[in-house]
This record gives structure tokens, sequence and C-alpha cells, in this order.
């Protein structure tokens, strides 16, 4: 952890790391990782849920921990809420609908947590 603390103070290697996280949250969906109904059939064929919806809530995962370790560093511990909305509006179901709401958390969680300088 303390290794991954030392690399996230560098503001382009947060921003390389949080786009290596944040790309296949564009990818994922055109083969249906977001789905409910894909999720669903799973779930009611007793196989679970799609196994690309576990790749897409990890990758959010992992850019909600970027996040949250950056603003640690850089004393804005409110950055984390911008890959958790993000996080909502690309899982929730009708939320989903609206594709420009986690791209714009997205651009935010990055210029903000880019720009800022470690404290």
């Amino acid at each position: 952890m303390q290794q991954l603390s030392r690399l996230l103070a560098n503001g382009p290697t947060y921003v390389l790391l949080y786009v290596l996280f944040m790309v296949p949250t564009y990818l994922l969906p055109y083969l249906g990782s977001n789905s409910a109904a894909l999720s669903g059939a799973g779930v009611a064929a007793g196989q679970g849920f799609y196994p690309l919806f576990w790749v897409h809530l990890i990758c959010l995962i992992a850019l909600c921990v970027l996040a949250y370790m950056r603003g640690v560093l850089v004393a804005k511990t409110w950055l984390v809420i911008l890959p958790i909305i993000a996080l909502i509006f690309d899982l929730v179901p009708v939320l989903n609908w609206v594709p420009l709401v986690p791209t714009i958390m997205h651009i935010l969680a990055l210029i903000l947590g880019a720009s800022a300088q470690r404290q």
C-alpha cells in the first residue's frame, strides 16, 4: 500500500492509472456488462451474474480506491465521491441510460486529482 501511495503522489501516474481502469468501463458495456437483462437471466438460470459485470465492477471499485488514495495524499478526501457517482450512474439499471454523468465525473476526478498538489 505504501508503494502505491508513493506512485499516486505523482499527478501523471495518477492520471495513467485512472485511465487504465477507466477505459474498460467504456468498452465492457458494449458486451453487456451493465445489462440488467443479462445479469437477471444468469441469476434466473442459476449461473449467477454475468461474468463481465464483475470485471466492470472491479474496474469501478479500483477507480474509487485510486481517487480515495489520491484524495488523502492531496488533502481532498471528497475526491472519492466522483467515481462513486460514476459507479452508481454506470451500474444502476435506469440511471445507466444517462451516459454523460459518468463521463463528467471521471473527467472531474482526473482534472481535480491531477491538478492538486501534495500536502
